[in-house]
């Protein structure tokens, strides 16, 4: 499965997508939802956490998966907040990775640090 998703309160949600659904983009399948539009469109996550309702989709630790054809393995890009064996464990049941090789990355396009997102827009 191919994605986007966010981790809350030690809680993974997001769109989980089979890899035949994806777009294919230089040897990467990707899916063609997006952080944003999922937020403002699928509002299910706030039943879950009521709290959400009034914040922004960059401000919760989130990440997507992707799928490298070359390598024929899933590889996922996330918040450097969200490296632990829990959340990674979490995440391969949510995208249905269990026995499947994953790549973990970090992105600065996920991070939820301040100093980071004011170095990307300076």
């Amino acid at each position: 499965m191919i994605g986007i998703f966010w981790v809350y309160k030690g809680t993974v949600f997001g769109k989980a997508r089979a890899v035949s659904e994806g777009v294919e983009h230089v040897g990467i399948i990707d899916s063609p939802d997006n952080h944003a539009d999922f937020w403002d469109s699928d509002k299910g996550y706030t039943s879950l956490f009521p709290d959400l309702r009034f914040r922004e989709y960059m401000d919760v630790p989130r990440g997507r998966v992707v799928y490298s054809v070359e390598d024929h393995r899933a590889v996922v890009y996330m918040d450097r907040t969200l490296f632990s064996d829990a959340i990674k464990r979490q995440l391969r049941i949510f995208f249905r990775l269990e026995d499947d090789a994953v790549v973990w990355r970090t992105d600065l396009h996920y991070t939820t640090s301040g100093d980071e997102i004011d170095h990307l827009f300076n």
